[in-house]
């Protein structure tokens, strides 16, 4: 067998790597994290985001009209209503959605496949594929390469500390069941003064967006004081 075919795919597919590689970043710079010009951004500075959520999907939850649905509505483990907790370690706040926890966005589910995919191997291209399919297993989907992060498939949570004193003293968004303050999250929430209420919405995304009938959903609050 020649060895001709094998050097040119060799010395090509890199060089189309490398290529697609700089566009997609071009492209990524001219949609990044640069949000002096946008309002929406500037509102979402203070956010914390854990677990890959996205602020994509924030700016869309926050665009919804809430849903009072308790089954949909998340529900705290800890900390108790009305607990005092110890100052000297920040806990970790844990919730479950009351009736449907395990109900995924449509698209999340399915594996993705590529043009040129080996059969049962994900990913992998198959014996003989063009330099295009190896370039697209390798790259993976486009919309990967967002400065925002990949977009977010299934629910995710928008937790809101507040005070009689301050609205949204502490913001997160998290695709995860449960948050534990960082050093220094944990401060400004000790700093406080006085009873701390958390609340959550949630909502279940495909791509970034909500899903029909997926949210927000309401969740009920906990109110809880950091003991000195």
């Amino acid at each position: 067998m020649s060895r001709t075919p094998i050097l040119h795919r060799a010395i090509l597919v890199p060089a189309l790597a490398a290529l697609a590689s700089a566009a997609m970043y071009v492209g990524a710079c001219g949609h990044g994290h640069d949000h002096d010009d946008t309002s929406a951004g500037s509102e979402l500075d203070d956010v914390i985001f854990e677990g890959g959520a996205t602020d994509e999907a924030l700016e869309a939850l926050l665009a919804a009209d809430p849903k009072d649905e308790p089954s949909q509505g998340t529900v705290f483990d800890a900390p108790e209503d009305g607990a005092a907790v110890p100052g000297d370690a920040a806990p970790a706040l844990t919730f479950h959605v009351a009736g449907a926890a395990r109900w995924t966005a449509p698209g999340a589910a399915p594996a993705l496949g590529f043009a040129g995919a080996r059969p049962g191997v994900p990913g992998v291209p198959a014996a003989g594929a063009s330099p295009w399919a190896e370039l697209g297993a390798l790259l993976g989907p486009v919309r990967a390469a967002r400065a925002h992060g990949m977009p977010i498939n299934g629910r995710a949570y928008f937790l809101v500390f507040s005070t009689a004193e301050r609205e949204g003293l502490l913001r997160v968004f998290t695709m995860k069941l449960s948050y534990t303050p960082d050093a220094a999250a944990w401060d400004k929430l000790r700093a406080a003064g006085g009873p701390i209420t958390v609340s959550v919405l949630n909502a279940v995304f495909e791509n970034n967006r909500i899903v029909q009938g997926g949210g927000p959903f309401t969740g009920e609050p906990v109110t809880f004081s950091v003991a000195p």
